[in-house]
């Protein structure tokens, strides 16, 4: 059974605060994409209390994890989970940025129908990072959150076609309104798609390792 060294617990602290960082930002999108924001600040403002990343655990800390397995992942697959996860986070604050440069001033209902997706997706995360310190143990409850992920994926998909084709169906009649959505849904899909990866990711490593 794998044990774990306290001087590694960064690693597990980084992911476990970019999953909750994560978390927040897919609620502020959500709260911003029920609004009516005729005044932009508000989205700013809103973005700006979001901090978006937090420092990597630091190079000598990794390159001080010797071959053996101190923790039950090795550093390769926590810079994998790392960066997957840093993509996640990138994808929504990418589409938080875009609602703002364009001068939304409504959402429409697919778009708060794909946060409220993200939002959830992100309470699956942080239930997996919790989990990922003791894999031996938790290797039922991971597979079972992972899964989840993928079926709120192909939700969000489907309500990303769905819009899309209503976006192009001739009955929007403000072009500039198809182009903004077209791309601030599919920033919000892609998110999605890069927590969905994320989510298989660590199907890989917990059969890897658990």
């Amino acid at each position: 059974m794998f044990s774990i060294s306290n001087k590694h617990e960064e690693f597990f602290d980084y992911l476990m605060t970019n999953a909750e960082n994560f978390h927040r930002g897919a609620i502020i999108a959500h709260e911003v994409m029920e609004e009516r924001f005729d005044q932009f600040h508000c989205i700013s403002k809103k973005s700006s209390s979001w901090n978006i990343h937090q420092p990597r655990p630091t190079r000598r800390s990794s390159s001080n994890c010797p071959g053996s397995y101190i923790t039950p992942i090795d550093r390769e697959d926590f810079y994998k989970l790392t960066c997957q996860l840093e993509d996640c986070i990138d994808s929504l604050q990418g589409a938080l940025m875009r609602t703002s440069m364009y001068h939304v001033t409504e959402a429409p209902k697919a778009a708060v129908a794909m946060t409220a997706q993200i939002v959830a997706m992100g309470e699956e995360l942080k239930s997996i990072f919790s989990l990922l310190k003791d894999i031996d143990h938790n290797e039922a409850r991971l597979m079972r959150h992972a899964e989840r992920l993928n079926r709120m994926e192909s939700e969000v998909d489907h309500i990303y076609r769905q819009e899309i084709s209503r976006l192009f169906s001739g009955d929007e009649a403000d072009l500039l309104n198809v182009i903004r959505w077209k791309d601030i849904l599919g920033t919000l899909e892609e998110a999605a798609d890069h927590v969905e990866t994320l989510g298989n990711t660590i199907k890989e490593v917990t059969m890897k390792y658990a």
